[in-house]
């Protein structure tokens, strides 16, 4: 945990170390050639012994994972050539995110390049003492998606997206470098590729069943993409005859960087202005909220940590801690285990939204329980001084449901690998042991699971307890909003019920582009996963593969060669675990929601 948010870089770098050597020490352990004969020979004896079926579920579990070493087909000499090249992957991976991680970069920006940006977001932007009518926009997603969705120059919008694709670019060759040792060592073990390896642990076994989901959800949703994608250009067509700085080429295509702004303005066709609404979701109230609405239906009690009780034990003053206890009558008072939360954006902390398992809940051998510790790790952004952070409503969908994110090129702040949700599940998990505790059980399973929740956000009665206007929350606040809006009433305390229809009227809008958006990124990580051969793989340019999947599945224009940077630098699922496993995101799809087109 600490490598993703510990202000000190001496106890990031020691987190980083520490990290590396219990991967090492694993893969030494499952190295070893003189246990997988006392292995087998368990499994074999316990074919006629009546098992607890966790223990049996942990003993297959092991049985497969020294399989996947190369026990019982390679030669010692494979097994080492195995290993060295596995912990070789995992230094470049380490890298590979360390750099994510800690990128601070950005671009400056006039004014009047940013026309149209809100102010408090202007507010919060670096200034330049000299140049007051500078500001410094971060590639992170908290920055860059307010100049996405905001600023009206289609000059900005594009220096935003092309400056953030070339951000990392040192990160193309290692991801290069990473596909290429997996699919290796993956031949090296007999499988096809790397996505079979992976696969066999996987819901979903074989790439040939996750090919063919991608395939069915891109035929149920392409209509529907292409009728929302000409809105948007009908849209852009109709700003165009009104602003001579849209060429006649640029009308007739929605670039990357034109999505996340014309979507904006197809939900204010509905007369649902995102900015407004997220005035009534400050982000304390709303964590509040949430939490009395996961108390309510699961009879959980959550209680605050002081301050002066976490001194000394937080990594950083804006850490909040919760001590969660059973509320149902039958054991009531029984402790679950602690919820944490870090909720803030800061330099050098992990830039997208996630759950990190702090201490795994287990049964010790005499019988006692360890429970688990959990931290909800998101990057909003800060608020100015003497303002507040407000949430967007795609923003409290990850927060309670969760989907992977890591920066803001196509994918939005509304992913994340797993908020508040995954959280639950981690603190609810009774395992007997640490290899099955909460949401490491298969991807293609936890994700299915956190989209239950998503149905809350869309359910008036829950949006009308969770929308309270800031200017409720905060007298100084109240009194800030009142001097810039000399003689206006105050806006509603509660937000309005029309308000509320209106946002889940626009549930659709575009939606069908997010679904294809997300099939952008599923595709490519089976490219990179299963090539035809290996030789293919080393030929592969995945540049231009993801631009080409851009144009054929998001349906957007892509960018000219000299824009198109590396997107794939920036793809931290694809080397965290998510490998062979961006489809866990669309399979839910598939298992909880149903397509329509029409």
């Amino acid at each position: 945990m600490l490598r993703y948010s510990s202000p000190d870089p001496a106890s990031r770098q020691a987190s980083e170390e520490a990290c590396a050597l219990v991967n090492e020490d694993q893969a030494a352990f499952t190295a070893r050639s003189d246990f997988w004969p006392l292995l087998k020979a368990v499994k074999e004896a316990c074919q006629e012994i009546s098992l607890h079926f966790e223990a049996r579920k942990y003993l297959d579990k092991l049985f497969l994972e020294f399989k996947q070493f190369g026990h019982g087909t390679l030669q010692p000499v494979q097994i080492h050539e195995y290993l060295e090249r596995r912990n070789y992957i995992d230094g470049m991976r380490r890298k590979y995110n360390q750099r994510i991680r800690e990128d601070s970069g950005g671009l400056w920006f006039s004014l009047d390049e940013l026309a149209s940006v809100k102010q408090h977001d202007l507010d919060r932007f670096g200034k330049d003492p000299e140049k007051h009518d500078m500001r410094f926009v971060r590639f992170s997603a908290a920055d860059s998606l307010v100049v996405y969705r905001n600023a009206s120059e289609s000059a900005t919008r594009k220096r935003m997206y092309v400056g953030n694709v070339n951000n990392l670019s040192q990160n193309a060759k290692l991801f290069k470098n990473i596909v290429v040792e997996r699919d290796l060592n993956a031949r090296l073990l007999g499988y096809e590729s790397h996505a079979a390896y992976r696969l066999e642990k996987r819901l979903m076994k074989t790439p040939a069943q996750v090919e063919s989901l991608l395939a069915d959800l891109h035929d149920r949703l392409l209509a529907r993409g292409q009728h929302d994608m000409n809105l948007l250009m009908d849209l852009k067509r109709k700003e165009s005859r009104e602003s001579i700085k849209i060429t006649e080429d640029d009308v007739n295509a929605i670039f990357p960087w034109d999505y996340w702004y014309y979507a904006r303005l197809a939900e204010q066709h509905l007369h649902v202005d995102p900015e407004q609404v997220a005035e009534y979701f400050p982000l304390q109230h709303v964590i509040s909220g949430m939490l009395e609405m996961f108390s309510e239906f699961l009879q959980l009690c959550f209680c605050p940590i002081s301050q002066e009780q976490l001194d000394g034990s937080a990594w950083h003053d804006d850490v909040q801690a919760y001590a969660v206890w059973d509320g149902r009558e039958a054991s009531k008072g029984r402790f679950i285990g602690y919820l944490y939360m870090d909720l803030l954006s800061r330099d050098n902390k992990y830039k997208g939204n996630q759950n990190v398992n702090l201490q795994c809940g287990y049964l010790k051998n005499d019988g006692s329980r360890v429970y688990p510790a959990t931290l909800l790790m998101c990057s909003f952004p800060p608020p100015a001084p003497s303002a507040c952070t407000f949430l967007k409503h795609s923003q409290i969908m990850s927060l309670f449901h969760g989907k992977k994110h890591r920066k803001i090129q196509l994918n939005t702040q509304e992913l994340s690998r797993s908020e508040l949700g995954h959280g639950i599940h981690d603190l609810l998990a009774r395992t007997n042991y640490v290899a099955f505790h909460g949401h490491r059980s298969p991807p293609d399973f936890a994700e299915a699971l956190s989209v239950m929740l998503e149905k809350w956000c869309w359910m008036k009665p829950e949006l009308k307890r969770l929308g309270l206007h800031y200017t409720s929350t905060d007298l100084h606040l109240k009194e800030k909003w009142l001097r810039a809006h000399p003689g206006e009433d105050l806006p509603p305390e509660r937000i309005p019920d029309d308000t509320i229809e209106r946002l889940i009227k626009g549930r659709q809008v575009t939606r069908s582009l997010w679904y294809l958006r997300q099939l952008v990124y599923a595709h490519f990580d089976m490219k990179v996963h299963h090539p035809r051969s290996h030789t293919e793989l080393r030929n592969m340019d995945s540049t231009k593969i993801f631009n080409d999947l851009l144009e054929k599945l998001w349906l957007v224009r892509a960018p000219q060669p000299q824009d198109q940077g590396y997107p794939h630098a920036d793809l931290g699922h694809l080397v965290s675990g998510y490998d062979a496993g961006y489809y866990s995101y669309l399979r839910r799809v598939d298992l909880n929601l149903t397509i329509k087109n029409d």
